[in-house]
């Protein structure tokens, strides 16, 4: 829960933070937050846990780096990052929710936090993208190249309405690397959904139909 609290917020308060003076730093701290609560999540298994720590170090450094000493290189490095920690913490925490057994409001948390980590992810590796191959991607608003923090708050919004096959259309892929990402990712959030709840429902009805047995018996 803590978790899902962190990525809402980072959703919804970053277009008005970004905007303030210590804006991009603020951010940043809720970032860390977020990658915090991530491992904290992933905490029970201690081999996931010395990942967690070792990859968000990394994310946290090289992200510091970038708004300190701002270069192509350090861009590539903090986005490269950010998408293996994100996954490794989606992919995780997935593994945790399909897991046999009771399904728990922990585990509807942990559902929609991965639902929310695979956009985040796929963010950032739209960012690496459009800095490896520049133009892959045209909108209504273009934003400044040096403009990190815009651009990627530009790229999370065409995520998410790629995740969730809305689609506006004022920001489209134009590389074929950039379609063929944006073709994956909409398909795999739909099947994420469908996949997802045939599960929990199949858990479900499990966990029920046992309860009832014993309860007979």
């Amino acid at each position: 829960m803590i978790l899902l609290i962190a990525l809402l917020l980072i959703i919804v308060l970053s277009p008005f933070v970004v905007t303030l003076r210590r804006g991009v730093t603020i951010l940043n701290i809720v970032g860390a937050a977020v990658l915090l609560s991530a491992t904290y999540a992933v905490s029970e298994r201690r081999h996931f846990l010395a990942i967690a720590v070792i990859l968000s170090a990394t994310s946290i450094i090289t992200t510091g780096l970038l708004v300190a000493f701002p270069s192509y290189w350090l861009v590539l490095g903090s986005h490269g990052s950010l998408v293996v920690l994100i996954g490794f913490f989606a992919f995780t925490i997935l593994g945790y929710v399909v897991r046999s057994g009771k399904i728990t409001s922990d585990k509807i948390y942990g559902a929609i936090c991965v639902y929310l980590l695979f956009g985040y992810a796929w963010t950032f590796a739209y960012a690496l993208l459009d800095e490896l191959q520049p133009g892959s991607f045209a909108a209504s608003n273009e934003i400044g190249r040096s403009d990190y923090v815009a651009r990627v708050m530009q790229l999370r919004y065409f995520s998410f309405m790629t995740l969730t096959t809305v689609g506006y259309g004022d920001v489209v892929p134009l590389s074929p690397g950039a379609r063929t990402m944006a073709m994956l990712e909409a398909v795999m959030g739909q099947f994420y959904l469908v996949a997802l709840i045939g599960r929990l429902v199949g858990l479900h009805i499990v966990h029920t139909t046992s309860s009832r047995s014993r309860d007979e018996g």
